[in-house]
């Protein structure tokens, strides 16, 4: 089993998830080797950012793990990372990050029929990232140091 060095907090989740898990990590951990449960498979049917489930799996404290969510956003986020990782990808480092781009990922979450799991999954991705405190349904994160009003704006 691999750790992370003590002196940073480390965290592998691609999702900014505000009341999330990860914090519960050590305590998994410790209960597993404590339970002789080490080298198994992990479920979490309630996965949201899965901070644990991803801490498990690359710290090689289980060989394999089962995330769901009861959230269809976050489902779809999961089923593009792992059933369209290059489209994926190629969505994150080419979409632009302006006001207009985030309303167009408003808009699919917030009416998500009619699109695709990988378009669902994205507008999550891009939603979480540059909401406030990573919250779906928050408002767009402008900045600590941004003065102008949102409509001024052309970057995020």
């Amino acid at each position: 089993m691999t750790e992370p060095p003590q002196q940073r907090l480390v965290h592998f989740t691609p999702l900014r998830y505000p009341g999330g898990k990860a914090k519960l990590s050590a305590y998994v951990k410790s209960l597993m080797k404590e339970n002789a449960l080490l080298d198994g498979e992990y479920v979490e049917p309630y996965a949201g950012g899965a901070a644990i489930a991803l801490e498990l799996l690359f710290h090689e404290y289980v060989s394999r793990i089962h995330i769901n969510d009861v959230s269809k956003p976050l489902h779809a986020f999961w089923k593009s990372v792992l059933d369209h990782t290059e489209e994926l990808c190629r969505l994150v480092m080419k979409t632009p990050l302006t006001v207009e781009q985030w309303d167009k990922q408003r808009r699919i979450l917030d009416f998500p029929e009619g699109h695709s799991t990988l378009e669902l999954g994205f507008a999550t991705f891009f939603l979480n990232r540059t909401n406030r405190s990573g919250i779906l349904n928050g408002g767009i994160h402008r900045g600590p140091r941004s003065k102008r009003p949102l409509e001024d704006r052309r970057q995020i």
